[in-house]
């Protein structure tokens, strides 16, 4: 299965040390940079990839509709 990275927006340092936490917990690869405003960090994951696109969501869809 095919992995890349994701990254998070841009968060706090508390935040950013629990999100390392859990996933060093699920043992996924992840590290954190500074963004460019000094107070907030990124948090990067290195995570895998589905093999389909995601399923549309059909909660609200009557089939009679179709």
């Amino acid at each position: 299965m095919k992995s890349t990275w994701f990254t998070h927006p841009a968060v706090d340092t508390d935040t950013a040390n629990e999100l390392l936490a859990r996933y060093a917990a699920r043992k996924i690869k992840a590290q954190k940079t500074l963004a460019v405003d000094p107070r907030l960090w990124l948090v990067s994951a290195y995570l895998p990839e589905g093999n389909y696109p995601p399923r549309r969501d059909k909660t609200y869809e009557q089939r009679i509709w179709n």
